[in-house]
């Protein structure tokens, strides 16, 4: 069922049967990529049994990182937010909203639909998961400024954020990082660690307002991933810069 703008943004919920089937068949595809093709090492798995259920946080790196995060949380599970722009795709918007994506409209009120939304219908998975930088930045090991939403929920919803960090080291192949076929360059796919993070918890005081609480906790929750990444020695000249989005112009 093709998504419209203004339609219910969780059509698909993890109950569904095709929605069950889709994401893990994918799933197990996804788990051979991640070995093959990026060496996926996973830490801090056991940060999670102490929550019952959060909003995760990510920086993001790579096109894969949904299912990548999906592979390193797995056997629980997660719904991730998505642009409105990217479910509006015929086939590719379905796909993703089956494997568990929620597109968040472009509006003022975007939080709020959100904020029902995992009070109702999206109750039955224990994470909401939300990219902070609002887009992907290639391989960039340099966290970008957060938007405030997912913080701001968080303090509304009293749920901690769980900061899941993605650690990129460069490989070589034969000693080379890229290689030249038939008139493009190829470059070498980083060595992947994600590492789950200890859960951060608002700080709700009665004399300071929920924004200024979400602020604060965005400043933690990113100095946090970028100490794991620089503790980790995560290689900052990897960086391929913005990635375009994959969009289609709907009328």
């Amino acid at each position: 069922m093709a998504y419209r703008r203004g339609d219910k943004i969780a059509a698909f919920t993890a109950s569904f049967l095709p929605s069950r089937v889709v994401f893990q068949i994918t799933l197990l595809l996804v788990r051979l990529v991640d070995w093959l093709v990026f060496r996926l090492r996973i830490e801090g798995r056991e940060n999670l049994a102490a929550v019952e259920s959060a909003l995760l946080v990510s920086n993001h790196t790579l096109v894969l990182d949904p299912g990548i995060i999906a592979h390193v949380i797995r056997p629980r599970r997660t719904y991730f937010t998505m642009l409105e722009e990217t479910a509006c795709i015929p086939w590719l918007g379905t796909f993703v909203r089956l494997l568990g994506a929620v597109p968040i409209p472009a509006k003022a009120a975007a939080m709020r639909i959100l904020e029902k939304a995992i009070r109702s219908e999206l109750a039955d998975l224990p994470f909401v998961h939300i990219f902070p930088e609002g887009e992907c930045y290639l391989w960039n090991q340099q966290i970008q400024p957060f938007q405030l939403g997912a913080f701001y929920l968080a303090c509304r919803l009293g749920m901690p954020v769980v900061p899941v960090t993605s650690v990129l080291h460069e490989r070589r192949w034969f000693g080379r990082q890229s290689f030249h076929l038939a008139g493009l360059t190829l470059r070498i796919p980083p060595q992947v660690t994600v590492v789950i993070g200890q859960p951060v918890y608002p700080q709700i005081k009665e004399d300071v307002s929920l924004k200024h609480e979400s602020v604060d906790l965005s400043r933690s929750v990113r100095s946090i991933m970028q100490q794991t990444i620089d503790r980790r020695g995560g290689n900052k000249s990897l960086s391929r810069g913005l990635m375009p989005r994959i969009a289609l112009q709907i009328e």
